[in-house]
């Protein structure tokens, strides 16, 4: 009875350490995330490992109206609290799993106003780039949803006036 125990509880430890090592830490990693309606406006965001982001607008519809470009880009460091929030969400989105692309399974008209968003992640040498169009956001899992939630929070936060 007592080499089962000890077999158990050894079993355990053994699951317990492997679960804890499976998930390794997010070291180095540079995210990026636009949404662009096409030939009026793009917004960017980048975040990098090293607290870093850089925030891009374009409004192409009134820069073609003035005959100039006049985008708007802001740089800074992220707060330790804005980067102990991202850091997990980002961790948990597994982007290597997700597809390469929502909402281009049927072949439609392209409308103007048509959203294209468009994600990009790169850790550990290797890159995951992911196109959305006028999808479902019921195919997307919820820590994907929460970093759109941080995303749109941060922009909010740190807008360009």
């Amino acid at each position: 009875m007592k080499l089962r125990i000890t077999l158990f509880a050894t079993l355990l430890v053994l699951l317990s350490a492997c679960f804890t090592g499976c998930k390794k830490e997010l070291k180095d990693f540079s995210f990026s995330y636009s949404m662009e309606s096409v030939d009026n406006y793009k917004l960017m965001v980048l975040f990098d490992s090293d607290k870093t982001f850089r925030i891009e607008e374009y409004n192409y519809y009134m820069d073609n109206f003035a005959k100039k470009r006049d985008p708007k880009i802001m740089e800074g460091t992220l707060t330790d609290e804005e980067f102990a929030s991202l850091k997990p969400i980002l961790q948990k989105c597994n982007f290597f799993k997700m597809k390469d692309s929502y909402g281009f399974e049927e072949e439609t008209n392209r409308d103007l106003g048509d959203i294209m968003y468009q994600v990009s992640f790169t850790t550990e040498g290797k890159v995951k780039f992911i196109s959305i169009r006028n999808s479902d956001t019921g195919q997307f899992s919820a820590s994907f949803v929460k970093l759109i939630g941080f995303i749109n929070t941060f922009l909010n936060n740190h807008k360009n006036d």
